[in-house]
């Protein structure tokens, strides 16, 4: 019997102690965690991956964040020629798009427009 209290007053010390409340220390690592994971260094607004376009043209609203050696954004139309944006943010108006599925790529390129291997790309469809 004696057992089983000991077994069962464990467990409630361990419930309580497992659901007490935040330490500073423990706040502080949880901070350093959250601070850690990167927020997204390309967005493309204006448009969204899967989405069904009536019209032959759409103006998406970019925001580019570089990365040390990343200082370069390049826009892709179906992987076609590559068009600078200006800025870390702005706008740029696709046009002439025939039916069919396009994609919509933006590239992070250092000075000598080597790709740094970061990108965001929305794939959408033209009827």
């Amino acid at each position: 019997m004696k057992f089983q209290h000991f077994i069962a007053y464990s467990l409630v010390t361990l419930t309580i102690i497992a659901c007490g409340p935040v330490t500073e220390p423990e706040q502080a690592a949880e901070t350093d965690y959250l601070s850690q994971v990167p927020a997204p260094r390309i967005t493309i607004e204006g448009i969204y991956d899967g989405q069904l376009l009536e019209t032959d043209s759409v103006t998406i609203s970019y925001t580019f964040t570089p990365e040390k050696e990343g200082n370069v954004a390049m826009l892709y139309v179906d992987n076609g020629d590559p068009q600078p944006l200006l800025g870390l943010e702005g706008e740029y108006e696709v046009t002439h798009l025939e039916p069919g599925v396009h994609a919509i790529q933006i590239k992070e390129m250092t000075a000598d427009f080597e790709h740094t291997g970061y990108f965001n790309q929305v794939n959408f469809i033209v009827q």
